[in-house]
């Protein structure tokens, strides 16, 4: 006969050895318990490698923007933190386009606004190029500007997510032709159209950076290398024909890049004060506004494409190499928020934006170090410009779109 005993006090109030732990947690003032979640997501640690980085970037440029256009805008008339107001202005404008694009669910991206995006970049290259446009500005003899009462946007920068939503979708939807040669068809017919759009508009820079986005999509979404190796090889023929038709400053900046000496006193100018600036600048630089070289040596915009160089001299080697370190840490990022989306739309994009800040910042560093011939081409979050500003923190949004998407 089997005997029972009652549990006693001390028994019953044991939890049973088997029984796993509940994780709860009680919100204060109310009584009830509430399940406390497993993760704070698969993502977070790559937005926070985003978003600490953009940061420190932004606050950087702020700083640096002043001090490099003080000088310039005492020049022409104006205060010496002319050019920083706007730039605190396009700034707040940036972080609330992030934060709205991240905002917005993925699906709809892809549904309904890929498409949109597109349409509205190419609407916009083409109205630049009409004759006798009134709302298009040339500066420096090129006209990529459209002006709208008080503001200028220059609609190249927004061919960069109209790229980068465009091929995600496509990609997206015809995942199971990804190896099949037909697949080139539409995605060189949509690229030639935008990317011949920003070339026509005299932005061989732009046009270089949508090549390289393009194929870094193309091979991360799963195409043969040997189909992307030729692909890569088709477009530097393209851009060497390209540049021998059109001719003229680019012609020039290719050979003052090959023979700096030569051209010391024209077109590598720029270049070789911008390496006397990061030269002189030393370890620790000669101190935030203190650069010689803002004074008419980097022509009368030092805060725009050859930024870094103030960085360099005024805030040295250790300057320099943060902003390095901030461009890995967002690349770096970016590949876990793409590691880490739920589907193919998510990780294209993710790829594409990645892609997109990655190159554009290697291209501009790449400049003021004498690696690359001269181009236009801002770095991200730092360089003064508007349209760049705004459509840099879009991208943050995107990938933080991605992020969290579940």
């Amino acid at each position: 006969m089997t005997s029972t005993r009652r549990p006693s006090r001390t028994d019953r109030s044991r939890p049973p050895k088997n029984d796993a732990p509940r994780v709860t947690s009680r919100r204060a003032g109310t009584g009830k318990r509430r399940a406390r979640p497993d993760s704070i997501g698969p993502n977070r640690t790559g937005e926070w490698l985003v978003v600490l980085p953009v940061a420190l970037l932004s606050m950087l440029g702020m700083v640096m923007v002043y001090s490099a256009s003080s000088v310039a805008s005492v020049n022409v008339g104006a205060a010496s933190w002319s050019v920083l107001a706007r730039q605190i202005m396009y700034l707040v404008l940036g972080v609330l386009v992030a934060i709205i694009v991240a905002r917005i669910p993925l699906r709809i991206w892809r549904d309904h606004l890929a498409a949109l995006v597109l349409a509205v970049a190419i609407f916009l290259l083409i109205v630049i190029m009409i004759p006798g446009n009134p709302l298009a500005v040339s500066v420096n003899g090129a006209t990529r500007w459209l002006e709208l009462g008080p503001i200028q946007f220059q609609p190249s920068e927004l061919a960069k997510p109209a790229l980068v939503l465009w091929l995600a979708r496509l990609l997206d939807v015809r995942r199971n032709q990804i190896g099949n040669p037909r697949l080139l068809i539409p995605v060189l017919v949509g690229f030639g159209c935008l990317a011949g759009l920003v070339l026509l508009g005299d932005d061989m820079g732009t046009t270089l950076l949508l090549g390289l986005m393009m194929l870094a999509m193309l091979y991360m979404a799963g195409m043969p290398t040997r189909t992307v190796g030729s692909l890569a090889g088709g477009m530097a023929a393209l851009g060497a024909l390209s540049i021998v038709m059109l001719g003229g400053f680019r012609r020039r900046r290719i050979l003052a890049f090959l023979n700096p000496d030569q051209y010391a006193l024209s077109e590598a100018w720029q270049l070789h004060q911008s390496q006397i600036g990061l030269a002189s600048g030393g370890l620790f630089g000669s101190g935030p506004g203190y650069s010689r070289a803002k004074w008419g040596y980097l022509g009368p915009e030092a805060h725009t494409d050859f930024i870094l160089a103030v960085i360099g001299e005024e805030l040295g080697l250790v300057g320099t190499m943060l902003v390095i370190l901030c461009f890995v840490a967002i690349m770096v990022g970016g590949a876990k928020i793409a590691a880490q989306a739920k589907d193919q739309f998510g990780r294209l994009v993710a790829v594409g934006v990645t892609a997109w800040l990655g190159i554009q910042a290697i291209v501009n560093i790449s400049v003021n170090v004498g690696t690359m011939p001269t181009k236009g081409i801002t770095l991200p979050f730092v360089s003064y410009g508007g349209t760049s500003l705004l459509v840099s923190f879009a991208g943050i949004g995107l990938l933080l779109a991605v992020a969290r998407d579940k």
